[in-house]
């Protein structure tokens, strides 16, 4: 058993090691950036074709529409990336809250609405604007014109951790909720099977009831595991792609409007910043770019 002073240390040591992960992780934008233009992409996705300026004429809906389509499209082309990003969340926030639970709306009400919009809250605790934007353009011209070198694609990743985390909680609670008999005997997936594909005839498949279980089963486990296994890179190297897998399944089989791709796109906080701007530097036939001790964000 370790003495008080040497636990006292471990301690100390992992959370040193915790917070250096969480707060002081620096790396290349560019991951930050295509978080950042997938989830413009996904807003729109989501409910654009529901804010159009005729689909609900009352002075708080032209708000809404308004904002918008103003605060992501500002999302996408990266113009002040990251109050842009602020913009967006409030906005999916204004729409889960407001018109989702206040007025009655129900398809906003849902998991997916709430993750779209903390996701562009947290990117804009990161250099997201740094590459692939507007905000990037303006920044090289200026720099050339008074005869500077570029600003680096860099900066502090603490928002991709917090998505990280977030991810984590959202996976914990979601095994957690199905951690029970109802779930784990098969019965809701049954009850899903019935609603969406099968009518009100129960299956004539053999072994349909202990698929079901196995399935419920297997889906609970996987669950706990993304929760818990994701964040690190021994695990999370295998891990990915069943998740991956797991959401493209549920994306074709059930209505789950964005939360797959939402997930899929969030996917990229896990993964290295700098691994991703090797690749990509790769497909464009470009050299890795230099390590830098710049630490501004």
């Amino acid at each position: 058993m370790p003495a008080p002073a040497e636990a006292d240390g471990n301690g100390r040591h992992l959370l040193a090691r915790f917070a250096d992960w969480a707060v002081s992780s620096y790396g290349s934008s560019r991951s930050s950036a295509l978080v950042r233009v997938g989830l413009a992409l996904l807003f729109w996705s989501r409910w654009a074709g529901e804010l159009l300026l005729y689909m609900n004429q009352s002075l708080p809906g032209l708000i809404l529409s308004v904002n918008f389509f103003i605060a992501t499209t500002l999302l996408f082309v990266g113009y002040k990336s990251r109050l842009a990003a602020v913009w967006s969340g409030l906005v999916g926030f204004a729409i889960y809250y407001y018109f989702g639970h206040a007025l009655g709306r129900e398809p906003w009400t849902h998991h997916h609405a709430y993750l779209l919009s903390v996701a562009a809250l947290l990117i804009a605790l990161t250099p997201c604007g740094r590459s692939f934007s507007l905000d990037r353009y303006l920044a090289v011209t200026r720099a050339r014109r008074e005869g500077h070198a570029p600003p680096p694609e860099y900066g502090n990743l603490w928002g991709l951790r917090l998505i990280v985390l977030q991810l984590s909680v959202l996976y914990f609670f979601s095994a957690f909720d199905k951690t029970s008999l109802a779930f784990l005997s098969g019965a809701r997936l049954e009850h899903i099977f019935l609603w969406f594909y099968a009518g009100s005839d129960y299956p004539g498949l053999p072994g349909f009831r202990h698929l079901a279980m196995l399935t419920a089963i297997a889906v609970v486990l996987l669950e706990y595991a993304l929760a818990f296994g994701l964040p690190f890179l021994p695990t999370r190297r295998y891990l990915i792609w069943a998740g991956l897998a797991f959401h493209a399944i549920i994306y074709v089989a059930l209505p789950v409007y964005t939360f797959s791709a939402t997930m899929m796109v969030l996917y990229l906080a896990y993964l290295d910043a700098d691994d991703v701007d090797k690749v990509i530097r790769r497909v464009q036939g470009m050299e890795p770019a230099a390590k830098t001790g710049e630490t501004t964000s």
